[in-house]
């Protein structure tokens, strides 16, 4: 039996799929359209009778997933450079002050405010050049 085999970069369908050709998931949908509901007053009735599966489901398709919230967290900066603000959020973290995961939310504030250091920084050096060569 002989394969046949596409070049590189030429589709083995150029024209696509037909319309009207339903996909497969349109097909499920369509036999299932005129049972949804019924379908899910099963999964209310048997989540309500304990099936944790039944419930499981109809709430991730129902509740948005939940996000870690962080609560506000207060620390001694006295540090006035951005590499002094990192060490004390470090040692506030290993000292056991604050959460692990509320120090890389501060270093992560800390990176932003050096990227926006860092960009006016340059445009100040780029703006005393332009005027040096005027």
């Amino acid at each position: 039996m002989t394969s046949v085999r596409f070049q590189p970069g030429q589709s083995g369908n150029p024209a696509g799929r037909p319309k009207g050709i339903p996909t497969k998931a349109q097909k499920y949908r369509a036999a299932i359209e005129d049972h949804v509901e019924d379908i899910i007053k099963a999964l209310v009735r048997q989540a309500k009778a304990g099936d944790v599966s039944a419930a499981s489901l109809l709430l991730s398709r129902a509740l948005p997933p939940l996000r870690p919230e962080s609560q506000a967290q207060s620390i001694q900066a006295t540090a006035t450079s951005l590499v002094e603000r990192a060490e004390e959020i470090t040692a506030a973290t290993l000292a056991g002050e604050i959460p692990s995961s509320v120090a890389a939310d501060l270093m992560g504030v800390l990176s932003g405010l050096a990227r926006v250091t860092e960009v006016e920084d340059l445009a100040k050096r780029m703006d005393e050049l332009e005027d040096r060569m005027k």
